[in-house]
C-alpha cells in the first residue's frame, strides 16, 4: 500500500450520502487516488482546479472528483460505470461537441471531443467523448456515467 492510503478523506455529508447510495466504498476512493496521483493519471479543470481521475480494479470503473487539501484529499463526487473503455482507438467525433474545460495532466494539453470506443458484455458501440489527443486518456462525465451508461448497461443486460 502507499502513503496516500492513509490520508484524510474529506466530504461533505451529502457527498457522503451520495457514495453511500451508489454503493461506492472509502476503498474504492483510495484506489482512484492512488493510481491519480501515483501515475499522474488525471484530468484538471482549468478553472476550479479539480482533478477527476478514474481507475478499473476489477469490473467496474469508479471516478473521484477531488483536489488535494490538508495533507489529504477534498471529495467533491464519485461515480462508477461497468463499461470498458476502450483508450487508445478513438477517432475524430462525430460531431462538434461543447467546449472542453478539462485538461490532461500528463500531457498538459486540453482535452477534445472524439469518438470513442467502448464496450459491455458482448457488445461494442462508439460514444463522443472528451479526450487527450495525445495519449487519448478519455473522461466520463458523471451525467454520462450515471444516466446515459447506466441506461445502455441495463438495456444490454435485459436483452
Amino acid at each position: 500500500m502507499n502513503n496516500d492510503d492513509n490520508r484524510k478523506l474529506y466530504m461533505e455529508p451529502a457527498v457522503r450520502k451520495l457514495l453511500e447510495d451508489r454503493g461506492i466504498r472509502e476503498e474504492d476512493l483510495r484506489q482512484v487516488l492512488a493510481v491519480a496521483e501515483g501515475e499522474g493519471r488525471f484530468h484538471s479543470h482549468r478553472t476550479t482546479g479539480h482533478r477527476l481521475a478514474h481507475a478499473t480494479p476489477g469490473k467496474v470503473t469508479y471516478w473521484v472528483e477531488y483536489v488535494q487539501e490538508d495533507g489529504g484529499y477534498r471529495i467533491f463526487t464519485a461515480y462508477s460505470h461497468r463499461m470498458k473503455i476502450l483508450e487508445g482507438f478513438n477517432m475524430p467525433p462525430r460531431k462538434e461537441g461543447e467546449k472542453v474545460d478539462w485538461i490532461c495532466a500528463a500531457c498538459d494539453l486540453p482535452l477534445e471531443w472524439a469518438a470513442v470506443k467502448l464496450a459491455y458484455l458482448d457488445e461494442t458501440f462508439v460514444a463522443d467523448l472528451p479526450a487527450c489527443p495525445a495519449c487519448q486518456r478519455v473522461l466520463v462525465s458523471e451525467e454520462n456515467a450515471v444516466v446515459k451508461m447506466a441506461m445502455a448497461e441495463r438495456m444490454l443486460e435485459d436483452k
